[in-house]
């Protein structure tokens, strides 16, 4: 009797199941066809059953009975709720078309507003551009692992990002075209950078969440600046939202750089430094004493962890006036402590030897805390036929680092003995960027618009008390086969039998940029017929920027020349007293005053039909710059300027042979010129090497050609696959140049920017965003070849002698053969998850031209793994967790052509032997979010 029974609930379990019916449909916007993701369908007679809407806007039932009719309710935000009446014995998918409720939101302006921040207004405005784009809407930045612009700038196709000595990602290299090559808005306006060197942004510094959306332009028309030959990054800031809205977020987290390997976190008492040196304090006939600089930046400790980060947002916004006055403000702080480990190998090309050699190897430490603030504000008015916009915005970021090296200036001295140096650099930079613009926008007739834009922009830099000093040690090893040179100093027999102060330098630097410009545009609107149209515009644009550069510098040496320390400890370096060498310290050759002025006109042509548009357009630019040396420098004059025009076509083809297919062809020509700090005539010892300025330096010019495919099948699906091609005149790389201006290094060699001939790059790339249900990818791959043709020096084997002339060919600096991003997303709208896990890829990429023939230096190919994933409440809370690289890769620096006869060092290998090493550690993020 039991068995039957078992027997009898089974089979009724099974035919259950067996009657049991799926249905499956989907939920779009009528008027758009906008698949509608996490809208709610409910059986009205089985309040059990509910389900909702995916990724790709279909959904499915199940648990169903096999007959009879259903009342499916279906609701979404901001659209009416519909009752459907659904026969479920009909196999048919059901579409349900869904129709906006223009009464709890006002059309013109909550659609506006909604759109520039989901993923459907991204994939929209690739569509709908008349060039070459790619975009990243605020709904993928707010659920990606990133929280700053450099990292989402690199999940974009072809983009890779450059790091810093201490591994923070700054600059993007778009296409293989180094950072120099790109610039960057705000807004739709070009920002100057607080960099001391660069004109490009470190884009590091802007908090992701202060974001719209993120636009990557990667052809120009003639109305945008025509100093681009890799792409343009445009930064869309949070817009005022249609009615009251409060967001905010915040997290905290850590590095387990700290967590292993004994590593301490260092610092110094950097609230105790000397602001301002004393030539800028007292005049350039003061006498400097050592009481006139604190003891702060020596003064070191060690601790085992830093603090937590924390990370924290807050924006409000509205709209009033019956939705004509828009008005957000947003805020942002970033609270960061980062760990790096850097191993450096020096290497040399010695007399008589076709190879390199490793001559001395050194260990970097560095600790450093950044605190990121932002703040941004905006005020539009929307009156009939006219709209004025008034935008504010300030970033700020403060690093102070302490930079611990050992083994530098390594020097045999006998058979088991060998002299060390240990290096501590102690630093506090401020960089700041504030940027202020008013643009108005009027309709003066149906068909004839005015458009103008007013910017005051200013960027600083200050480094004061930069702060170095140096410990020499004597070191002994019981290691008789070894050798200071080929790496036994790492061996742990070493002991230290005497360690002295060596000498000192205090470094104080600052420079401010600042810019005016004003952009005026006119547009006319001429239609032919109901199909076809020509848009018409003209306009110009003048900015001045006036940039100020300082730079002083004190040497010092120990007061007593006998002292002997106890140690070579941390402390020991707060403990030395020192003497002025340099009390006289004049203004280094980096210290001048720079102006440019830069005017353009341009005028184009846009005709549209259904079968597509064709722009055409022609942009003229005038440069003129002007740089003032505060100090003599040798032979050099104290005045230096550059003047010249340039002459920049552009044509767009853009193809719709269907309603979600484009195809586009495009061609423009770029410049890209040359900073103040590269063609002013200084001359000073870097961090790494001698550096130089060339007065004599060109701008680059570029002709750029790209075609591009485009297919969209839902609106927020795409494939994007396309080539480019440039050619560079004169483009600009840092080399060797000896002081007979000859490419090379001998006891007179210089660190420099050239022109260097004429260059190539070309390559294809595919971008694809596809979604089934609660899942979706978003994968890109982009290939570039470059190559370029440079002038070498070349030892012969036995002798001391070289060759000049000797010419190589390799690729651009910076440019990897093969980048690639792949993001896994899930995302479940019924019970609010949402995760993403983002792969990166960057290949093996050349990082520093040598003046020997095969002898650069190359960093290998790096895979990144992130995560993020968030929980939302229907209060409006989400929980949410980012994770950065996770498999812990570090970046490693080669060279591929070394002397094996010098490769001790384990693992090494004669095709590609390490020179730099750098370890960076896992991030995490654990934060909450609330939306109202």
């Amino acid at each position: 009797m039991k068995r039957f029974l078992i027997s009898a609930a089974l089979l009724a379990a099974v035919t259950a199941t067996i009657q049991a019916h799926t249905l499956d449909g989907s939920v779009k916007d009528n008027k758009t066809g906008e698949p509608l993701i996490g809208t709610v369908i409910r059986v009205k007679e089985l309040p059990e059953v509910t389900t909702t809407t995916g990724l790709d806007g279909t959904f499915t039932l199940h648990e169903l009975p096999n007959k009879g009719k259903f009342t499916l309710i279906v609701s979404y935000i901001a659209y009416k709720t519909q009752e459907i009446v659904v026969d479920v014995a009909k196999k048919d998918k059901l579409d349900i078309p869904m129709t906006e409720d223009q009464k709890e939101l006002g059309e013109v302006v909550v659609t506006g507003h909604r759109e520039y921040r989901s993923d459907r207004s991204a994939v929209e405005t690739v569509k709908a551009a008349g060039n070459v784009l790619n975009v990243i809407s605020q709904q993928s930045i707010q659920l990606s692992p990133d929280v700053n612009v450099a990292s989402v700038l690199q999940r974009v196709s072809g983009v890779t990002m450059e790091r810093d000595a201490s591994g923070e990602a700054s600059y993007a290299i778009l296409r293989g075209m180094d950072k120099r090559y790109n610039y960057t808005l705000v807004n739709g306006v070009k920002i100057p950078s607080p960099d001391d060197k660069n004109r490009y942004i470190p884009l590091n510094i802007f908090p992701s969440d202060l974001m719209d959306r993120l636009v990557v332009s990667k052809s120009l028309t003639a109305d945008m600046e025509g100093d681009a030959a890799g792409g343009v990054v445009d930064m869309v800031m949070k817009d005022a939202p249609s009615r009251f809205q409060l967001q905010a977020n915040a997290a905290i987290g850590a590095s387990d750089y700290f967590w292993k390997d004994g590593r301490d976190y260092l610092t110094s008492n950097r609230s105790d430094y000397t602001h301002k040196s004393p030539y800028e304090a007292f005049g350039s006939e003061y006498k400097a004493s050592m009481s006139d600089f604190k003891n702060g930046p020596m003064q070191l400790k060690s601790h085992s962890a830093p603090s937590p980060n924390f990370i924290g947002g807050i924006s409000i916004g509205n709209r009033f006036w019956k939705d004509r006055l828009g008005v957000i403000v947003a805020g942002s702080i970033q609270n960061t402590f980062r760990g790096t480990e850097r191993t450096y190998n020096s290497v040399k090309m010695a007399s008589g030897e076709q190879a390199m050699y490793i001559s001395k190897l050194q260990h970097r430490y560095y600790s450093i805390h950044d605190l990121n603030t932002g703040v941004h504000a905006k005020l539009d008015l929307t009156l009939p036929g006219h709209k004025l916009e008034w935008y504010n915005m300030y970033v700020h970021t403060n690093s102070k680092g302490i930079r611990y090296s050992n083994g530098i200036g390594t020097e045999y001295i006998g058979e088991n003995s060998y002299t060390q140096d240990d290096e501590m650099r102690s630093t506090s930079t401020t960089q700041s960027i504030f940027a202020t613009n008013l643009k108005g926008t009027h309709h003066l007739t149906k068909d004839f618009t005015i458009d103008w834009a007013g910017i005051f922009s200013q960027a600083k830099e200050e480094d004061p008390d930069r702060t170095y000093a140096t410990l020499s040690n004597t070191v002994t090893t019981d290691n008789t086969e070894g050798d200071a040179v080929s790496g036994s100093i790492w061996s742990p027999d070493k002991t230290i039998s005497k360690t002295y102060p060596k000498n000192a330098e205090r470094r104080f630097q600052h420079n401010r940029d600042t810019d005016w410009a004003g952009y005026i545009n006119l547009t006319y609107n001429t239609r032919f017929g109901n199909d076809m149209e020509a848009i018409w515009k003209t306009g110009g644009q003048y900015r001045r920027k006036e940039r100020s550069n300082r730079y002083y510098s004190y040497i010092f040496n120990p007061a007593d020349t006998e002292l002997t320390l106890d140690d070579n400890s941390l402390e020991q370096f707060g403990h030395i007293e020192w003497t002025c060498r340099t009390p006289y310290s004049q203004a280094s050759q980096l210290n001048y005053d720079s102006k440019e002025h830069i005017g353009g006109a341009y005028a184009m042509v846009t005709m549209k039909s259904q079968l597509g548009e064709v722009n055409v357009g022609f942009r003229a630019e005038h440069t003129n710059q002007i740089y003032t040396m505060l100090q003599h420098f040798r032979n050099m004059g104290q005045v230096g300027e550059q003047s010249y025009w340039d002459y920049l076509p552009s044509a767009n083809i853009k193809w719709t042979p269907t309603q979600k297919m484009n195809v586009r062809l495009s061609y423009y020509r770029s410049i890209n010129r040359p900073g103040f700090y590269e063609i002013v005539p200084y001359q000073i010892q870097g961090e790494e090497y001698q550096e130089k300025g060339n007065p004599n330096l060109k701008r680059a010019r570029i002709d750029n050609i790209d075609l591009r495919w485009e297919w969209f099948p839902s609106k927020n699906e795409q494939i994007l696959a396309g080539v480019f091609y440039k050619y560079l005149k004169d483009p600009i790389e840092q080399v060797f140049v000896t002081s007979d201006g000859k490419i090379g290094a001998g006891t007179d060699a210089y660190y420099m920017p050239d022109n260097l001939g004429n260059a190539k790059n070309m390559g294809f790339e595919i971008d694809v965003i596809k979604y089934i249900r609660h899942f979706g990818i978003k994968a890109n791959y982009t290939y570039t070849y470059s190559r370029i043709t440079t002038s070498k020096r070349e030892y012969q084997e036995g002798s001391a002698e070289y060759k000049t002339g000797v010419t190589q060919t390799r690729p651009l600096v910076n440019q990897a053969p093969h980048t690639a991003n792949l993001s896994l997303l899930y995302k479940d709208t019924e019970h609010g998850w949402n995760g993403q896990l983002a792969a990166s890829f960057t290949g093996t990429k050349l990082a520093l031209v040598s003046p020997f023939k095969d002898a650069d230096q190359w960093d290998k190919a790096m895979f990144g793994l992130d995560l993020s994933a968030e929980k939302q409440f229907k209060n409006g809370f989400s929980i949410f967790f980012k994770a950065n690289n996770l498999l812990d890769a570090k970046r490693e620096r080669y060279l591929k052509t070394v002397n094996p006869a010098n490769l001790e060092y384990e693992g090494q290998q004669s095709d590609k032997t390490i020179v730099g090493t750098y370890k960076y550690g896992r991030t995490f993020l654990l934060g909450v979010r609330y939306k109202l």
